[in-house]
């Protein structure tokens, strides 16, 4: 029998592809993967019909579920924008935990970590369902150390041979520590 299945996306105007799958509900530790600008985009000017020229950013976060798989998510675009009513500055504010400097690169915050909340929201016409960031945050303090992703696996020596029992319970230590496989290269 086919089902019919309500569709999924990961949002209209997204600049990044993160997949079909849809983000899971919740609060989680991510890092900043990517930042995307683009510039001389045409849009609506807010509320009204009239046509602007606009550059927008975005942010791309992994983050791992429960479960321990990856997923990915952005941000809606933001108008690149100091003005303090701005989507930019009000997120860049909330993941600092302080306004942001003028003049200074928010793209240095690739590779950050940070406390994501996401939720799902209805388009407006009711046939789609999207994931969105919430909320941002910095991490609590102690948090970080939690965080750090896993040391990648050593690679092996170039001599051919069996692991010492050292070198085994290292590994095995490591595995425990991160939860998991610490031969798997993930930033997140």
């Amino acid at each position: 029998m086919a089902v019919l299945k309500k569709p999924t996306s990961t949002g209209s105007g997204r600049m990044f592809d993160t997949g079909d799958t849809l983000a899971a509900k919740g609060t989680y530790i991510a890092t900043c993967l990517d930042v995307k600008d683009v510039f001389g985009v045409e849009r609506r000017k807010f509320q009204s019909e009239e046509m602007e020229k606009v550059d927008l950013t975005a942010f791309l976060f992994g983050y791992r579920d429960a479960e321990n798989n990856p997923h990915k998510i952005c941000t809606r675009a933001m108008k690149i924008s100091g003005n303090e009513k701005s989507a930019l500055f009000a997120f860049l504010k909330s993941w600092l935990g302080k306004a942001p400097a003028y003049g200074w690169d928010y793209a240095e915050m690739k590779g950050k970590k940070a406390l994501i909340t996401i939720d799902h929201e209805i388009s407006k016409q009711g046939d789609r369902e999207y994931a969105n960031i919430i909320s941002i945050s910095p991490l609590p303090a102690g948090m970080d150390q939690q965080a750090a992703a896993p040391a990648p696996a050593a690679k092996p020596a170039a001599k051919a041979g069996k692991p010492t029992t050292e070198q085994l319970n290292k590994a095995k230590q490591l595995a425990q520590e991160f939860g998991g496989d610490v031969s798997e290269e993930m930033p997140f």
